[in-house]
Protein backbone atom coordinates (compact mmCIF):
# COMPACT_ATOMS: atom_id res chain seq x y z
CA UNK A 1 0.00 0.00 0.00
CA UNK A 2 1.45 3.37 -0.82
CA UNK A 3 1.67 6.36 1.64
CA UNK A 4 -1.39 8.00 -0.07
CA UNK A 5 -3.35 5.22 0.27
CA UNK A 6 -2.09 4.74 4.21
CA UNK A 7 -3.02 8.49 4.54
CA UNK A 8 -6.57 8.24 2.85
CA UNK A 9 -7.13 4.72 4.97
CA UNK A 10 -5.92 5.98 8.42
CA UNK A 11 -7.90 9.27 7.81
CA UNK A 12 -10.75 7.65 6.95
CA UNK A 13 -10.62 5.28 10.41
CA UNK A 14 -10.11 8.14 12.37
CA UNK A 15 -13.00 10.23 10.94
CA UNK A 16 -15.44 7.72 10.23
CA UNK A 17 -14.62 4.87 12.14
CA UNK A 18 -16.59 6.35 15.22
CA UNK A 19 -19.32 7.32 13.44
CA UNK A 20 -19.84 3.08 12.22
CA UNK A 21 -18.87 2.01 15.60
CA UNK A 22 -21.83 4.24 17.09
CA UNK A 23 -24.04 3.71 14.03
CA UNK A 24 -23.49 -0.63 13.31
CA UNK A 25 -22.31 -0.72 16.89
CA UNK A 26 -19.05 -3.05 15.47
CA UNK A 27 -18.25 -5.85 18.07
CA UNK A 28 -14.72 -7.19 17.18
CA UNK A 29 -13.94 -11.21 18.20
CA UNK A 30 -10.16 -12.38 17.43
CA UNK A 31 -8.65 -9.65 16.61
CA UNK A 32 -5.77 -11.11 18.36
CA UNK A 33 -5.61 -13.73 15.77
CA UNK A 34 -4.54 -11.21 13.14
CA UNK A 35 -0.55 -11.56 12.92
CA UNK A 36 1.07 -8.92 13.67
CA UNK A 37 3.66 -8.57 10.35
CA UNK A 38 3.74 -10.59 7.33
CA UNK A 39 1.55 -11.67 4.41
CA UNK A 40 -2.08 -12.90 5.08
CA UNK A 41 -5.46 -13.45 2.97
CA UNK A 42 -8.13 -12.28 4.79
CA UNK A 43 -10.89 -14.38 3.87
CA UNK A 44 -14.60 -13.15 4.32
CA UNK A 45 -18.38 -13.76 3.68
CA UNK A 46 -19.92 -11.26 2.12
CA UNK A 47 -23.71 -9.81 2.40
CA UNK A 48 -23.47 -6.27 1.87
CA UNK A 49 -21.32 -3.29 0.09
CA UNK A 50 -20.93 -2.17 3.81
CA UNK A 51 -18.38 -5.80 4.52
CA UNK A 52 -14.86 -3.94 3.36
CA UNK A 53 -15.81 -0.96 5.50
CA UNK A 54 -16.98 -3.58 9.03
CA UNK A 55 -13.37 -5.61 8.08
CA UNK A 56 -11.07 -2.41 7.76
CA UNK A 57 -12.12 -1.08 10.96
CA UNK A 58 -12.05 -4.55 12.60
CA UNK A 59 -8.52 -5.01 11.75
CA UNK A 60 -5.76 -2.85 13.13
CA UNK A 61 -3.57 -3.57 10.25
CA UNK A 62 -3.77 -1.86 6.84
CA UNK A 63 -6.18 -4.29 4.54
CA UNK A 64 -5.54 -4.18 1.05
CA UNK A 65 -9.07 -5.02 -0.88
CA UNK A 66 -9.93 -7.00 -3.70
CA UNK A 67 -13.22 -5.24 -5.66
CA UNK A 68 -15.31 -6.56 -8.38
CA UNK A 69 -12.97 -4.59 -11.49
CA UNK A 70 -16.80 -3.55 -12.92
CA UNK A 71 -16.51 -1.31 -10.06
CA UNK A 72 -13.61 0.90 -11.64
CA UNK A 73 -16.08 1.85 -14.07
CA UNK A 74 -18.30 3.84 -11.88
CA UNK A 75 -17.33 7.35 -11.29
CA UNK A 76 -16.40 8.37 -7.99
CA UNK A 77 -16.87 4.86 -6.50
CA UNK A 78 -13.59 3.97 -8.94
CA UNK A 79 -11.62 7.21 -6.53
CA UNK A 80 -12.57 6.11 -3.77
CA UNK A 81 -11.38 2.92 -4.14
CA UNK A 82 -8.13 3.29 -5.36
CA UNK A 83 -7.50 5.94 -3.07
CA UNK A 84 -8.21 3.47 0.09
CA UNK A 85 -6.13 0.88 -1.60
CA UNK A 86 -8.38 -1.33 -3.34
CA UNK A 87 -7.65 -3.18 -6.58
CA UNK A 88 -9.60 -4.79 -9.29
CA UNK A 89 -10.08 -8.33 -9.38
CA UNK A 90 -12.61 -9.92 -12.32
CA UNK A 91 -15.75 -11.63 -11.10
CA UNK A 92 -15.88 -13.39 -14.73
CA UNK A 93 -12.65 -16.00 -14.37
CA UNK A 94 -10.49 -16.90 -16.73
CA UNK A 95 -7.06 -14.48 -18.42
CA UNK A 96 -8.46 -11.42 -16.84
CA UNK A 97 -8.99 -12.70 -13.21
CA UNK A 98 -5.32 -14.26 -13.39
CA UNK A 99 -4.08 -11.04 -14.82
CA UNK A 100 -6.00 -9.18 -12.04
CA UNK A 101 -4.20 -11.67 -9.00
CA UNK A 102 -1.00 -10.79 -9.67
CA UNK A 103 -1.87 -7.33 -7.92
CA UNK A 104 -2.43 -9.77 -4.67
CA UNK A 105 0.60 -11.70 -5.64
CA UNK A 106 3.02 -8.63 -5.48
CA UNK A 107 1.07 -7.52 -1.89
CA UNK A 108 1.28 -10.69 -0.17
CA UNK A 109 4.97 -11.22 -1.60
CA UNK A 110 5.62 -7.76 -0.06
CA UNK A 111 4.22 -8.71 3.17
CA UNK A 112 0.75 -7.26 3.25
CA UNK A 113 -2.58 -8.27 4.34
CA UNK A 114 -5.19 -8.85 1.43
CA UNK A 115 -8.52 -9.19 1.72
CA UNK A 116 -10.54 -11.21 -0.56
CA UNK A 117 -14.80 -11.71 -1.01
CA UNK A 118 -14.87 -15.07 -2.66
CA UNK A 119 -18.18 -14.71 -2.92
CA UNK A 120 -18.01 -12.32 -5.15
CA UNK A 121 -21.38 -10.47 -5.73
CA UNK A 122 -23.52 -13.64 -6.17
CA UNK A 123 -24.61 -13.11 -2.08
CA UNK A 124 -26.36 -9.65 -3.63
CA UNK A 125 -28.85 -11.24 -6.07
CA UNK A 126 -30.33 -13.43 -3.47
CA UNK A 127 -29.68 -12.25 0.07
CA UNK A 128 -32.63 -13.83 1.86
CA UNK A 129 -31.92 -17.81 0.63
CA UNK A 130 -31.32 -20.18 3.24
CA UNK A 131 -27.75 -21.10 2.64
CA UNK A 132 -26.41 -17.01 3.70
CA UNK A 133 -22.90 -18.12 2.36
CA UNK A 134 -22.60 -18.69 -1.49
CA UNK A 135 -20.03 -20.88 -3.43
CA UNK A 136 -16.70 -19.59 -2.85
CA UNK A 137 -14.48 -19.31 -6.20
CA UNK A 138 -11.35 -21.23 -5.81
CA UNK A 139 -8.71 -18.47 -6.68
CA UNK A 140 -8.13 -17.63 -3.49
CA UNK A 141 -6.84 -20.68 -1.89
CA UNK A 142 -4.30 -21.30 -5.32
CA UNK A 143 -3.32 -17.20 -4.30
CA UNK A 144 -2.33 -18.30 -1.18
CA UNK A 145 -0.66 -21.76 -1.69
CA UNK A 146 1.76 -19.65 -4.49
CA UNK A 147 2.44 -16.74 -1.92
CA UNK A 148 3.16 -19.18 1.19
CA UNK A 149 0.75 -16.85 3.73
CA UNK A 150 -1.84 -18.13 5.85
CA UNK A 151 -5.43 -17.88 5.19
CA UNK A 152 -7.11 -15.64 8.28
CA UNK A 153 -11.10 -16.62 8.15
CA UNK A 154 -13.26 -13.81 8.69
CA UNK A 155 -17.20 -12.82 8.85
CA UNK A 156 -19.33 -9.90 9.57
CA UNK A 157 -22.74 -11.26 11.18
CA UNK A 158 -25.51 -8.59 11.85
CA UNK A 159 -28.42 -9.26 14.67
CA UNK A 160 -30.64 -7.02 12.65
CA UNK A 161 -30.38 -6.26 8.96
CA UNK A 162 -32.20 -4.06 6.50
CA UNK A 163 -32.76 -4.56 2.54
CA UNK A 164 -32.36 -1.91 0.73
CA UNK A 165 -34.77 -0.63 -2.33
CA UNK A 166 -33.59 -2.78 -5.21
CA UNK A 167 -31.39 -1.71 -8.20
CA UNK A 168 -33.27 -2.69 -11.43
CA UNK A 169 -31.58 -4.98 -14.00
CA UNK A 170 -31.18 -2.42 -16.62
CA UNK A 171 -29.37 -0.56 -14.45
CA UNK A 172 -26.80 -3.78 -12.78
CA UNK A 173 -27.02 -5.52 -16.27
CA UNK A 174 -25.19 -2.20 -17.60
CA UNK A 175 -21.82 -3.32 -15.53
CA UNK A 176 -22.38 -6.66 -14.38
CA UNK A 177 -21.80 -9.63 -17.36
CA UNK A 178 -23.74 -12.28 -15.62
CA UNK A 179 -26.85 -14.11 -16.35
CA UNK A 180 -28.82 -13.51 -13.12
CA UNK A 181 -27.58 -9.67 -13.30
CA UNK A 182 -31.07 -8.78 -15.25
CA UNK A 183 -32.64 -9.94 -11.80
CA UNK A 184 -31.30 -6.71 -10.08
CA UNK A 185 -29.54 -6.69 -6.79
CA UNK A 186 -30.54 -6.32 -3.56
CA UNK A 187 -28.28 -4.60 -1.24
CA UNK A 188 -28.62 -4.35 2.63
CA UNK A 189 -27.57 -2.53 5.32
CA UNK A 190 -26.68 -3.94 8.77
CA UNK A 191 -27.60 -2.95 12.31
CA UNK A 192 -25.49 -4.21 15.84
CA UNK A 193 -22.56 -6.07 13.71
CA UNK A 194 -20.08 -8.81 15.37
CA UNK A 195 -16.95 -9.13 13.30
CA UNK A 196 -15.05 -12.23 13.87
CA UNK A 197 -11.60 -12.86 12.47
CA UNK A 198 -11.08 -16.20 13.12
CA UNK A 199 -7.34 -18.25 13.76
CA UNK A 200 -5.18 -18.53 10.82
CA UNK A 201 -4.45 -21.27 8.35
CA UNK A 202 -1.33 -22.55 8.00
CA UNK A 203 -1.51 -24.16 4.43
CA UNK A 204 2.35 -25.50 4.74
CA UNK A 205 1.77 -29.31 4.96
CA UNK A 206 0.57 -28.27 1.12
CA UNK A 207 3.01 -26.49 -0.38
CA UNK A 208 5.18 -29.73 -1.66
CA UNK A 209 2.09 -30.83 -3.19
CA UNK A 210 1.28 -30.19 -7.07
CA UNK A 211 -1.52 -27.38 -6.45
CA UNK A 212 -4.11 -29.77 -8.64
CA UNK A 213 -6.95 -28.54 -9.42
CA UNK A 214 -8.51 -31.13 -6.81
CA UNK A 215 -6.48 -29.87 -4.36
CA UNK A 216 -7.51 -26.37 -4.74
CA UNK A 217 -10.89 -26.52 -4.59
CA UNK A 218 -10.74 -28.58 -0.93
CA UNK A 219 -8.69 -26.21 0.20
CA UNK A 220 -11.29 -24.07 -0.72
CA UNK A 221 -14.34 -25.97 0.21
CA UNK A 222 -12.71 -26.55 3.87
CA UNK A 223 -12.18 -22.92 4.28
CA UNK A 224 -15.93 -22.20 3.49
CA UNK A 225 -16.92 -24.49 5.87
CA UNK A 226 -14.38 -23.06 8.60
CA UNK A 227 -16.28 -19.21 7.67
CA UNK A 228 -19.92 -21.02 7.59
CA UNK A 229 -18.60 -22.59 11.45
CA UNK A 230 -17.81 -18.68 12.78
CA UNK A 231 -20.80 -17.26 10.66
CA UNK A 232 -23.09 -19.42 12.52
CA UNK A 233 -20.92 -19.04 16.33
CA UNK A 234 -20.10 -22.95 16.25
CA UNK A 235 -16.73 -24.41 17.09
CA UNK A 236 -15.44 -21.37 18.12
CA UNK A 237 -13.31 -23.35 20.53
CA UNK A 238 -11.37 -24.45 17.28
CA UNK A 239 -11.80 -21.95 15.00
CA UNK A 240 -11.83 -18.52 17.08
CA UNK A 241 -10.08 -18.73 20.34
CA UNK A 242 -7.36 -21.58 19.73
CA UNK A 243 -8.64 -23.26 22.90
CA UNK A 244 -9.28 -26.91 21.16
CA UNK A 245 -6.24 -27.30 18.76
CA UNK A 246 -7.11 -28.09 14.45
CA UNK A 247 -5.50 -29.65 12.07
CA UNK A 248 -6.70 -28.15 8.72
CA UNK A 249 -5.07 -31.20 6.52
CA UNK A 250 -6.90 -33.89 8.69
CA UNK A 251 -9.48 -32.89 11.11
CA UNK A 252 -13.14 -32.67 10.41
CA UNK A 253 -14.69 -29.42 9.74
Amino acid sequence: MELKNMLFYEAARLIVGPIADWHYHIHVQGKENVPEEGGGLVVSNHRSLLDPVMVGFSVDRFVNFAAASYSFQMPIVKQLYTLAGSFPLSIYGGNESDQDISRAHTLLQNGELVGIFPEGVQSFFNPNRVTKIATFKTGFAKLALETRVPIIPCVVVADEERELPKIPGFMVSAYVKLPNAKEGIRFITYRDVTCRIGRPIDLSPYYDEEPTKALIDRIAGRIRRIVIKLYDGESLDRFLTGETPFDFTSDSV
